[in-house]
């Protein structure tokens, strides 16, 4: 089983970053998010997060970590800059830079998961 944690990490991530994009076009086009995007946005973020820090226990590395810090300090960048974009009540501009800042955070994120930049903390 702890084989396709990894891989089940790798499509929550993608997941998660579909489910993004269509909430972001959801809003650029000024539609609501419907309550199933909500709850999938939620569901594959948790999982994500789950995978990551199973995997973290599983090869037994430190939380303090820059690495593994830096990865939940982006992670969580990317959730708190998604959930505030696409909050009802924002003007467009604002929702727009958050989004993109959101989605800044998910590239940078995936850029250390693989090894092709450094971490923020070492």
């Amino acid at each position: 089983m702890e084989q396709y944690i990894p891989q089940a990490h790798i499509i929550m991530a993608v997941a998660a970053l579909l489910v993004y994009i269509i909430r972001g076009v959801m809003m650029l086009a000024g539609n609501t998010t419907s309550r199933i995007m909500l709850t999938l946005s939620s569901f594959t973020i948790l999982l994500l997060f789950a995978s990551g820090v199973y995997m973290g226990f599983a090869k037994q590395l430190s939380f303090a970590d820059g690495f593994v810090g830096t990865k939940i300090i982006g992670l969580l960048l990317f959730v708190g800059f998604g959930v505030i974009a696409l909050k009802q009540g924002l003007s467009r501009p604002v929702a727009i830079v958050l989004w993109l800042l959101g989605l800044a955070a998910f590239v940078y994120t995936y850029l250390i998961a693989t090894q092709k930049i450094m971490p923020l903390f070492s």
